[in-house]
């Protein structure tokens, strides 16, 4: 299995809970060691009462996306728990745009993972929003076995 494969996989596992019915259509394109590239299409239900992309949805982009970069760096079982998430929105989405998300493990220490996170248009390429995740891993990276690929 790819590290590809593996991400896709883990993602899928996460759907089970409050971030499956808002995520159910977005795809991993493309996952490497610190590396996830991802996009969704705006949908119906993503959109606020003003008809662009929630914030809600963004930051829970920036929350999952964050997780998947950390866990790439071999988390199997859990890629930790939460410490701080931030965004910042910069353009507005609308309903039947494609997002393409860019996620970066820009650390991966003994007991926290750093994470930045960027979402684009993908036909216009116009930054829609930019976040950090940082994640407390120590109990996670006791309790992985160092995933293979």
């Amino acid at each position: 299995m790819n590290m590809t494969q593996w991400i896709e996989n883990y993602f899928h596992q996460m759907l089970d809970g409050f971030d499956g019915p808002l995520l159910k259509n977005m795809k991993i394109i493309n996952a490497s060691n610190g590396m996830v590239k991802s996009e969704i299409t705006i949908q119906s239900n993503h959109l606020s009462h003003l008809k662009t992309a929630h914030g809600g949805i963004l930051m829970t982009l920036v929350d999952v996306c964050g997780s998947l970069v950390i866990a790439s760096k071999g988390l199997n079982r859990s890629s930790g728990v939460s410490t701080n998430i931030n965004i910042s929105f910069t353009n507005p989405a609308k309903e039947g745009d494609v997002l393409f998300i860019e996620a970066e493990c820009i650390k991966f220490g003994k007991a926290m993972g750093f994470a930045d996170i960027k979402i684009y248009n993908k036909d216009t390429r116009k930054l829609i929003a930019q976040g950090q995740h940082v994640k407390y891993i120590a109990i996670a990276l006791r309790q992985s076995e160092k995933a293979k690929f």
